[in-house]
């Protein structure tokens, strides 16, 4: 089947074994000094080991894989211990993972073991949810969901607050995280896009002044968002479909950031139409890191 999975790179792998820490499920090991993917099935393609890696040598990319399975992530993760199988399950909540952490208490009952208390949030730290693996009938795969707060809107951009500030938001158009966006909404046609990573309007002093004006907003997460195959199938949808001028891809710069600017670059290579995709890279510090 074909699904996310991690995808590491041995030349710039050192060796120093955290990507392997962060991998509850054990499908990382160490092996001759480079971190080896050793377990298709046990890897969920959620990306833990990312953030861990500090050369950035490990991505997500979409291919033919094992599928996933938890029961053989549990096998391996049981003799590890209570720590680790709290981790494992504290892992798949926060990514919003129930269909996985069903099957967990499913495996975990047959073998009489209690589901371990865990202090988890009602609800989880992440600011998007993921889509259910099969959308309803009644709507069609780039139909925004029925929450009236994700309803498309145009925006007009205000004008300056006035001398006390001199600032104004830059918002041309509403929903923009890019889960809820349709390609079909007439305001893409023909637009020059931003597609900025979540924490970039935050680092950014200048974000609504200097990158918004002009553009639609498009706003993700590589690393925490779930469902990413969708963010590929509407980016490739608004190339082709809403005929986009541009694109501005705005990321961190941390390593997991750069899994948007694949997805970017993937949905263009899928299209047929190939717009210009430029790229900035925003450090944590607010400065500019790279613009190309």
């Amino acid at each position: 089947m074909e699904r996310q999975i991690i995808k590491i790179d041995e030349a710039e792998c050192d060796g120093c074994g955290l990507c392997a820490e962060g991998c509850p499920e054990g499908a990382l090991q160490m092996i001759e000094g480079k971190a080896r993917l050793v377990s298709e099935i046990t890897c969920d393609g959620l990306g833990a080991c990312i953030g861990e890696c500090p050369r950035g040598a490990i991505a997500i990319e979409t291919r033919e894989a094992a599928p996933y399975d938890e029961a053989s992530a549990l096998a391996g993760i049981l003799p590890m211990g209570a720590a680790t199988l709290r981790a494992h399950l504290r892992h798949l909540h926060q990514h919003g993972q129930t269909a996985y952490l069903a099957q967990a208490r499913a495996v975990l009952a047959e073998r009489g073991i209690p589901f371990p208390a865990m202090e988890l949030p009602t609800e989880r730290p992440v600011l998007h949810r993921s889509r259910p693996a099969q959308a309803p009938a009644a709507h069609p795969p780039h139909a925004p969901s029925g929450c009236p707060g994700s309803a498309p809107r145009d925006l007009a951009p205000q004008a300056a607050a006035g001398p006390a500030t001199g600032m104004a938001s830059q918002l041309s158009q509403w929903p923009v995280q890019l889960h809820l966006i349709s390609p079909q909404n007439p305001v893409f046609q023909g637009a020059d896009l931003l597609l900025a990573a979540d924490c970039t309007a935050f680092a950014l002093a200048d974000f609504n002044q200097r990158w918004l004006p002009g553009k639609k907003l498009a706003i993700a997460c590589p690393k925490l968002d779930g469902n990413q195959e969708v963010y590929l199938t509407k980016l490739t949808a608004l190339i082709d479909q809403a005929e986009l001028a541009s694109i501005t891809v705005l990321i961190m710069e941390v390593p997991c950031c750069g899994g948007l600017l694949r997805t970017a670059q993937m949905a263009a290579l899928r299209a047929t139409r190939k717009p210009p995709i430029r790229v900035v890279v925003v450090g944590i510090d607010g400065e500019l890191r790279r613009e190309a």
